[in-house]
């Protein structure tokens, strides 16, 4: 699991931050890249992708599973080969995503916010 640092945007493991306790700080953490003091925003999670492509890829994957989940609910009767086609469209979009953005789909980032 990773941070993003809300000041200057670097993302890093949650085992390299800094704990603000201390260096005198009663809230929060610091980022280890720029130093400032920040804590988590657990409440209001966010999904941070690496990159706006890597945004539309997981927009395009999720529309697929909605055009999927049309297409088995509306055609009658479902056979093995609705499903064989269903799953056989989910692999390649696994493969693919595991490839070109292995970042996103096996580290979440957890967003920060400055602290008051």
């Amino acid at each position: 699991m990773n941070y993003q640092c809300c000041y200057c945007k670097e993302e890093f493991p949650v085992t390299e931050a800094i704990d603000g306790y201390k260096e005198g700080y009663k809230i929060g953490f610091l980022c280890p890249k720029c130093g400032k003091n920040i804590q988590d925003t657990l409440m209001n999670e966010e999904w941070i992708f690496s990159s706006n492509s890597s945004k539309l890829f997981f927009a395009i994957f999720m529309g697929y599973f909605f055009l999927v989940w049309v297409f088995l609910e509306f055609s009658e009767p479902n056979t093995w080969v609705h499903y064989g086609v269903a799953l056989g469209g989910v692999v390649p979009f696994l493969v693919y995503g595991h490839i070109k953005y292995p970042k996103d789909m096996y580290s979440p980032t957890i967003g920060t916010k400055p602290v008051k």
